[in-house]
């Protein structure tokens, strides 16, 4: 045998075994025998039952990982799809349906998210060669305005919806159901029937979906990011397990470190639009409360007058806290006004019913101060009158927290 066989055998052997160490990285869970994918099969080009989607060659990136294959519980991507999917428990063998769902926003709902693998954002359509070019929204209007008025198609509540009315377009704009009852045809129709067929000359869409119609078009097309839009509008995509699912999650989420680069190689087959140039947004700081001289703005206001009708029993006149509640000021003082509102219409007096401050406060003079925590807050998710109110109960309290506001009375700013 010659030193350069030996060499070769050696190598190869290495390699082997380096391969063999790879794939032993990542062992399934405990009674994992498959990836169970929860996904729909006419969703290209995220998926489809002839695994034609980037999330069928993603999952199969799992499974290649694990050593074990790859299944797929089918339900079509609309409302209901959870629930019926990855929630949703087999009658017959006591097991939920799958338990992944692909494609998934990169924040915490229905589903944990695992660590986002792509991210995408609006695109404007439009077929080539008819004599003009588009490279933001208001190019439509300077283009009708020249004589060749230009159709606009999109699904309601597009986020260029927005901008579109602002360039006086609104008469142009055809509106598209996003969702038909036809589980097979999805959003795409946009740009491969309406916009290849002339029914509208631009199309508006989400960046995966138009990218993808339309370069498997046989009508040419240029796609355009919406990168005027601004970064707030650039959304971020994750896989979806049950909150319970943890280490499930932490699994995947090395799954995709791993295997990042064949995952971006995947994602950029199906040419979705660039984000190299997308306007930064500027955040503008929310005003809460509006106090000027000790007077204050119609929100801040009604929120004054809904303290003093509803809230004063538990947490004294100036909101400082008694003994049956604690002191507003310092639990608004660094708490959004989201989290706010969740703690406020919590239902805490589901037993008793006792939104009314007199009755409330009768009970509360009955019952031992350390069983009283239980009893703090009335039924204020179903109370018409001060759900609608609770973002004004904050800008009163905060505009307290801050010091902005004094303990009198306010008076109300003159419009």
């Amino acid at each position: 045998m010659t030193a350069l066989r030996v060499l070769f055998q050696l190598t190869l052997a290495l390699l082997l075994s380096s391969n063999i160490a790879s794939a032993a990285d990542f062992k399934p869970l405990t009674g994992q025998t498959a990836v169970r994918v929860c996904a729909d099969a006419h969703n290209l080009p995220y998926s489809n039952d002839k695994l034609e989607g980037f999330d069928n060659k993603i999952a199969a990136i799992i499974g290649e990982e694990l050593g074990i294959p790859v299944e797929y519980y089918w339900f079509p991507q609309r409302i209901g799809f959870g629930r019926n999917t990855i929630k949703k428990v087999d009658p017959e063998t006591g097991k939920f349906l799958c338990d992944i769902a692909m494609s998934i926003p990169d924040e915490r709902g229905l589903y944990t998210p695992t660590d986002a693998y792509f991210s995408s954002i609006d695109a404007m359509v439009y077929r080539k060669g008819e004599g003009y070019e588009l490279s933001q929204i208001s190019d439509i209007a300077k283009v009708s305005k020249q004589g060749k008025k230009l159709k606009v198609g999109l699904f309601d509540r597009a986020t260029a919806t927005h901008t579109l009315l602002e360039n006086g377009l609104e008469d142009q704009i055809e509106y598209f159901q996003m969702m038909t009852g036809d589980a097979r045809i999805n959003s795409g129709r946009i740009v491969s029937e309406a916009l290849a067929s002339g029914q509208v000359d631009v199309a508006f869409a989400w960046g995966p979906i138009a990218a993808y119609y339309a370069s498997v078009s046989e009508v040419p097309m240029t796609v355009v990011p919406l990168n005027e839009l601004g970064t707030d509008f650039i959304f971020s995509f994750s896989m979806g397990v049950r909150h319970q699912d943890k280490d499930w999650k932490e699994l995947l989420d090395k799954i995709i470190a791993k295997r990042k680069g064949d995952i971006d190689a995947i994602i950029a087959q199906y040419n979705m639009p660039s984000l190299a140039n997308v306007k930064q947004t500027i955040k503008k700081k929310r005003v809460i409360y509006t106090v000027e001289n000790g007077k204050v703005d119609d929100k801040t206001y009604l929120g004054w007058r809904l303290f003093n009708s509803s809230c004063y029993v538990c947490h004294g006149e100036n909101a400082t806290g008694t003994e049956r509640g604690p002191d507003l000021l310092k639990v608004v003082k660094d708490m959004s006004g989201f989290r706010f509102r969740k703690k406020v219409l919590r239902k805490y007096f589901a037993k008793y019913n006792l939104d009314v401050p007199e009755r409330r406060l009768a009970l509360l003079s009955q019952i031992p101060v350390q069983h009283a925590r239980g009893f703090e807050m009335p039924i204020w998710d179903d109370d018409p009158y001060i759900r609608p109110h609770i973002s004004d109960l904050y800008a009163y309290l905060k505009a307290r927290a801050d010091g902005a506001l004094g303990e009198e009375k306010p008076e109300r700013l003159t419009k």
